[in-house]
Parts: structure tokens; C-alpha cells; sequence
């Protein structure tokens, strides 16, 4: 028996036998409801207790479920079910037929792998769990128009059909490329593009492996593959590996393709929507998770620091932390967080390197620097060896050492600092922004010594800084940050 709460599919078989074969592989991992007739799974559907995940057919004909009512039905009004058939022999033809009227979702021939069919069930139950709103598609959107990328080494051919669907329509753009390696480069370059639409057999990477790439670099286009040889196996591997929309079989004709490529449309602001809700999720619920962390770095460092200083110097560090703008947390961020050591160990390890760092720093304000001469000698001796090797450090040598370590991380030389003389002393501005791609306040899945020894040093510019009796001004911006200092100096 399967157990609560398992996934259930609603089985649509026209053999007693195959019925049997499948509940005998399938019956301890999901519950099947199996039915004969496309009328008793309609009649069961509306007193289903829960909405099946799936819908498996095991037809003598394929080809009988194109006027299946049943498919008609859900997708007309269960779209998050997933439809799979499983047939002896399929033809590409009726693959692409089915596909096109959107009745399967997965179409496998016999005889096929079992854990496939758990690993495609399961993925549904699970993504389904998930998606607990359906996005207006129907709204009128703003900004820039889509585009679709055609890519295809015959260029003659994607020129004129370009042409023509710029004449039928106003609603997206038509790019071109003639190798998987262009696209890539058209893609790095406009943001926008929605839909790729790619041939199968090019020099180079095949269209597929494109298709396979952009579904982990750009989840959000929405993938076509088409293709003017008939191969049911490249064609059933793109949809059910690679998770394809279509496939689309050459020759092309523009009607046909502008309603594909509208249909596409369709999909990407549905697949955006989605991944901005999750974003958006996933921020609300990591924002608490910050309080947090934040509140336990100033109980693990408020002693340490602003008792070394006599000043509020962490709640001034992290505040500025704050400003800096990191990419937007994720359900990974979250799940370490929640399900690792990895909040401990981020305030264990980073209250640890501040401390040691502290320890080799003489005590008390020095009020001021001696002269220019001595910032500029300090700080080459610094960007020399960035990594540091004394036992004691004054102030000085202290924040030109965070400078150095800051510097280094963004990959910047001694030019990118501007210095200036001021009737009071001297400024310190960084003319580059620094990079910071992550911080103590950003969602992590891990932590490296890296990203601590770039906190570390941001800090010990703070401490220095106030030591020297300086001032330090910090503006955060989509992951970067910009500097400014003032340095006092000493009066003769």
C-alpha cells in the first residue's frame, strides 16, 4: 500500500494487463485510481477527494487520445496536472500533435525505466506544492518588448521568416543567430529575449545541448527545438529531460509559428510571475532570519569591538552592510539557514577573526595621522603584502590593511584611490566601486574564508578608522559599495 499523503495518479488504461504491470510497479509509491474509459475518469475527477498529480495513459492507439476528452478536460481546467503517456511506438508526428494541443506533458515509449516515471511524478507533487497562485497572463505589460531568438545555421531561411513575422505582428522582436556559441553572446547582450527557438543539427553545440544550458542559465525563456529530420528520440528527450515547450518540426510556416510563438509568450510571463513570487516569498521569510543574525552578531561583538573602541562601531558596521544590495534570497538560502549549522557557524567564525584581528591592535586614539607621507608609505607596505604578518599593528597600519585586503577582493590597484588634502587632513575615496557580491546580512548557502576575510576587513576599516579619530562615510549599491574617509591630522 502506498503510504498517506503519497502522490495519486489517475490511470487511463484500454488493456486489463497493462493495468496490472503498472500497479505492480507503481502501487507502493503512489495511490492509482485506474479507469477503462475516459468517461469514468471524468465522472470521478469531481468527487476526487484531492486533485490527482498525474495522469498516466497506457493506450493500445496513441493516436485515439488526440480527441481524448479526458486530456481536453484537464487541460482546460487542471493545467497543474501532469499528463504522461506511455506508448509502444509513437510517432513524431502525433508527438508533435500532441504536444501542439498541449493534451501530454511527457510521452515515453515502452518499455520504459520505472524510477523515470517516479522521478517525473514526484517532481510534479513537489512543484505543485509550491505554486499556490496562477498569474493573470491576460494583463497588458509595459517596458521594452520580448524577443524571440531564432537560431539556425541556414541564415537565408531565418532571415525571411523574420521578415515575415515582423509584418504580422507589433507584440515582440525577431533575432537571429547561426550557432548555438552566437546565441549565447545575443543572450549576454539583451535581457528581453523571452523565447529561443532552436534547430537540432548545427556545427557545434547541437540545439538540444543550447536548450539543455539555457534551462539551468535562463529558466525563465521558454524553449523550442525544431528540427527538419525526424528524430522521435531527440525529440522525446527534449521534452522530457529537458522539459521543452514544443517541438516544432521544419518546414516552418509563419501562421503557425506566430501562434506557437504568442502561446510561448504566454508561458514566459507565467514562468517570471512565478519565480518573482517565489523571490518575493523566500525575501519576506529570509527578512526575519536577518533580524536574527544581526541581533547575534552585535551580542557576539558588541564587548569585543565597541569595548575596544569605547564607540557604537558594530550597529554603525552593520548598518552600512545593509545598504549594500545582494541578489535576492532563495529557498536554498533558506533551507541552509534553517536546516544547517550554518548560522552558528557564520557569528562563531567571523566574532572569532574580529577578535583575533583586535588582539594585534594598540588601544586608544591616536588622534589623527602623522602626515600624507605616512598614509602613502603605510598603504604601500600594505598593498606589498596584503595578507599581513605583523604581531602588533597601529591604526594606521591597521586600516591601510583593510584598504589593501578590500582592494585586492575587487581585483583594484592603488589608482582606484583618490586622496585628497583638506584643511583638516586628508580624504580617502575609493573612485571605483568596491565589489562585494555577498555579506553578513546576505542570504548564503555556505561560508568561505574569503567572504569572512572581506567582513573582517570592512570592520577593521571601521574600528581604525574611529581610532584614528577619522570619520568613514559608506554608500552601498547593487552589490558594491563605495568609501570615503577622513583622516585627521596630527597638529605639530
Amino acid at each position: 500500500m502506498a503510504t498517506s499523503g503519497a502522490a495519486e495518479i489517475l490511470l487511463r488504461y484500454d488493456d486489463d494487463q497493462d493495468r496490472q504491470h503498472f500497479e505492480t510497479l507503481f502501487a507502493s509509491d503512489f495511490v492509482i485510481h485506474a479507469f477503462a474509459t475516459d468517461q469514468g475518469a471524468l465522472d470521478y475527477l469531481p468527487s476526487a477527494a484531492t486533485i490527482p498529480t498525474a495522469i498516466v495513459l497506457l493506450p493500445n492507439r496513441a493516436d485515439d487520445y488526440l480527441e481524448s476528452s479526458l486530456l481536453a478536460r484537464a487541460r482546460d481546467h487542471h493545467p497543474r496536472i501532469l499528463k504522461i503517456l506511455i506508448g509502444d511506438a509513437i510517432a513524431l508526428n502525433l508527438l508533435v500533435k500532441l504536444l501542439d494541443h498541449q493534451l501530454v506533458d511527457r510521452c515515453f515509449e515502452q518499455p520504459v525505466n520505472p524510477d523515470v516515471i517516479r522521478s517525473h511524478v514526484l517532481t510534479a507533487a513537489l512543484t505543485r506544492e509550491v505554486q499556490t497562485f496562477s498569474p493573470d497572463t491576460s494583463e497588458t505589460h509595459e517596458g521594452p518588448k520580448p524577443a524571440i531568438l531564432i537560431v539556425d545555421d541556414e541564415p537565408t531561411a531565418t532571415r525571411y521568416l523574420s521578415r515575415q513575422l515582423e509584418r504580422m505582428q507589433d507584440e515582440f522582436r525577431v533575432l537571429s543567430a547561426i550557432s548555438a556559441e552566437e546565441a549565447q553572446l545575443v543572450l549576454q547582450k539583451d535581457s528581453d529575449v523571452a523565447v529561443v527557438m532552436t534547430d537540432q543539427r548545427m556545427p557545434g553545440m547541437h540545439g538540444k545541448e543550447l536548450l539543455d544550458e539555457l534551462r539551468q542559465s535562463h529558466p525563465t525563456i521558454v524553449r523550442i527545438l525544431t528540427s527538419a529530420w525526424g528524430e522521435v528520440d531527440v525529440a522525446m528527450d527534449a521534452v522530457n529531460e529537458g522539459r521543452i515547450f514544443r517541438y516544432q518540426k521544419k518546414p516552418w510556416n509563419a501562421a503557425e509559428l506566430l501562434s506557437l510563438f504568442r502561446k510561448a509568450l504566454v508561458q514566459h510571463r507565467t514562468l517570471v510571475s512565478a519565480r518573482d513570487r517565489s523571490r518575493s516569498i523566500a525575501e519576506q521569510q529570509f527578512a526575519e532570519l536577518r533580524q536574527q543574525r544581526r541581533a547575534r552578531l552585535l551580542e557576539h561583538l558588541n564587548e569585543r569591538v565597541d569595548g575596544f573602541t569605547g564607540e557604537p562601531i558594530t550597529a554603525d558596521f552593520l548598518d552600512a552592510l545593509a545598504t549594500v544590495r545582494t541578489l535576492p534570497a532563495q529557498p536554498p538560502h533558506l533551507r541552509a539557514s534553517r536546516e544547517t549549522a550554518l548560522e552558528h557557524d557564520l557569528v562563531r567564525d567571523f566574532a572569532g577573526m574580529a577578535g583575533r584581528q583586535l588582539s594585534t591592535l594598540q588601544p586608544g586614539h591616536v588622534h589623527g595621522i602623522q602626515n600624507r607621507q605616512a598614509f602613502d608609505q603605510a598603504l604601500a607596505n600594505a598593498l606589498e603584502n596584503p595578507a599581513g604578518t605583523s604581531e602588533t599593528q597601529t591604526p594606521l597600519m591597521a586600516l591601510c590593511q583593510a584598504l589593501a585586503t578590500l582592494m585586492k577582493a575587487s581585483g583594484l590597484e592603488r589608482s582606484a584611490l583618490e586622496l585628497t588634502r583638506t584643511e583638516s587632513g586628508l580624504m580617502v575615496a575609493s573612485a571605483s566601486p568596491l565589489h562585494m557580491y555577498s555579506h553578513l546580512l546576505a542570504p548564503i548557502t555556505r561560508l568561505s574564508r574569503p567572504l569572512l576575510e572581506q567582513q573582517s576587513a570592512l570592520l577593521m576599516l571601521f574600528v581604525s578608522t574611529r581610532l584614528l579619530a577619522g570619520d568613514i562615510d559608506m554608500t552601498g549599491g547593487d552589490q558594491c559599495l563605495r568609501l570615503s574617509l577622513h583622516l585627521p591630522i596630527q597638529a605639530d
